[in-house]
């Protein structure tokens, strides 16, 4: 038997001793190609900027953005901001007709009506488009490139607002869908969400004022109309006088019959043109009524999912991760600016006896009642979170232990009169509570923390009950 154990051993041993043999194999193929890509990236940062500034000349958006890019190169940027310059250098291509030149695209009726001010103005709409895809790119995951490729595609082929409108939905069922997947920092998501959706507002705000100039435009020309219509009247009155004037009149008809053919032509050309910027209005107002909704109703959605992502179900105070980003955000001001802060560390007493002597449904019922009559008890940015099982933890900014103490013996006297009638008997519930607050010479909360949760341990140990700080 125990040479079986021996052999398995020794068998094991090998294993090991080959394992050890591939990681250092591993490792040393591991160093060559991150010394080979070293000096591949050495290289390109050495020479790439001096080739970029040699060639590049000019003011306009490509050359700056290349200016950039040789700056970036020479500070050694990360890789997202290589990127997203990378990004900019496409659009400025793109824009400024730099590469391949494509067929010429055909114009819808609306396009052609508007001719250089409207080419001039899908341009900066399809522009700002672009920059919008763009934030996204540098925010969102790869996952979501392919979609962002493909959006950036109708932008360039996109000819009228038609176009536009579709691309400008597609954008915004992709911000939809990265709220609904995304696990990251939800503040930063809804930060970032309402800074896309604030970009696309104020593109369609444009379009708005583009539409009202359109109507100017139409309202100057019903007014031409009118008066030009006016002196024809009169003119062929003038011409019905002049009796004798035979050849006169007869010039002057014929050129009243000409002027009255171009009018009825322009007449019927303004009707069609008319009659595509209102279905263009329509279709604007409606989607951004449309988009409008859209927003409030993922603004909604999101605001939820981070309501429950930081939530404790069961008592409906913050949790553990609301909690650590908190501590982290509080420790982070104290040591920059030395904003004082303290903590409340609150612990059921027997509350395994509870659960045991009455069950879990008289102890969650504890742990509610204990977070219901303390919340009233503090300021409105002050945190309470469940920090696991029957402990609970108050973050109290620019409070010192005084004024922590006091806010903390408020909430055991008040818990301890929380009574729970069971099957005859009566369920009291009481708390010991540990303070401590930042101090100098601090490095991290949890410093902070382990003051508290000495105190809480000296509490239970002079009889529960009752605050200490620490």
């Amino acid at each position: 038997m125990s040479s079986a154990k021996e052999e398995k051993l020794m068998t094991l041993q090998d294993q090991v001793k080959k394992l050890l043999s591939q990681k250092d194999t591993l490792l040393k193929e591991l160093d060559t190609v991150e010394e080979r890509f070293e000096k591949t990236n050495r290289l390109y940062r050495k020479y790439f900027p001096v080739i970029i500034d040699s060639i590049v000349t000019g003011e306009n958006l490509f050359s700056r953005t290349c200016k950039d890019l040789s700056i970036a190169l020479k500070k050694g940027e990360s890789e997202g901001k290589m990127e997203y310059i990378f990004e900019q250098l496409k659009t400025a291509m793109l824009k400024e007709d730099i590469g391949p030149v494509s067929g010429k695209k055909k114009k819808g009726l609306f396009s052609s009506f508007m001719k250089g001010h409207s080419e001039s103005f899908i341009d900066e709409y399809k522009q700002s488009y672009h920059d919008v895809v763009n934030n996204l790119r540098s925010n969102m995951d790869e996952k979501y490139f392919v979609k962002l490729d493909n959006i950036t595609a109708r932008i360039k082929s996109a000819e009228d607002t038609d176009d536009i409108s579709n691309i400008r939905e597609s954008v915004f069922s992709l911000v939809f869908v990265y709220i609904s997947d995304t696990s990251q920092d939800r503040e930063k998501v809804n930060s970032f969400v309402r800074e896309v959706v604030g970009k696309i507002l104020d593109i369609e705000s444009k379009l708005a004022t583009t539409y009202q100039q359109t109507d100017s435009m139409f309202q100057s020309n019903e007014g031409f109309e009118l008066v030009l219509s006016a002196e024809m009247k009169g003119l062929k009155q003038t011409s019905d006088v002049a009796l004798r004037l035979d050849e006169l009149k007869i010039q002057v008809s014929q050129r009243l019959a000409s002027i009255e053919n171009a009018l009825q032509k322009k007449q019927a050309k303004d009707r069609a043109i008319k009659e595509v910027a209102q279905k263009n209005r329509q279709t604007f107002k409606s989607g951004f009524a449309k988009l409008k909704l859209e927003l409030d109703e993922a603004t909604q959605y999101s605001e939820e999912l981070e309501k429950k992502l930081n939530q404790d179900q069961l008592t409906g105070a913050y949790n553990r991760r609301a909690y650590d980003k908190r501590i982290e955000d509080e420790m982070a001001r104290f040591l920059r600016y030395g904003t004082q802060f303290s903590l409340l560390l609150i612990d059921a007493d027997k509350f395994k006896l509870i659960n045991d002597n009455y069950g879990h449904a008289i102890g969650d019922k504890c742990l509610q009642e204990i977070i219901k009559r303390s919340i009233p008890l503090l300021r409105k940015n002050d945190m309470l979170a469940r920090y696991g099982g029957e402990e609970f933890m108050v973050i109290m900014p620019e409070t010192d232990s005084k004024g922590a103490k006091e806010a903390a013996e408020k909430i055991r006297q008040t818990i301890e009169k929380i009574e729970f009638i069971y099957k005859k008997d009566k369920v009291k519930v009481t708390v010991s509570i540990g303070v401590s607050q930042s101090k100098e010479g601090d490095k991290n909360h949890q410093q902070i923390f382990e003051r508290a949760d000495i105190a809480v341990y000296q509490a239970k140990e002079q009889g529960r009950n009752r605050v200490l700080v620490n």
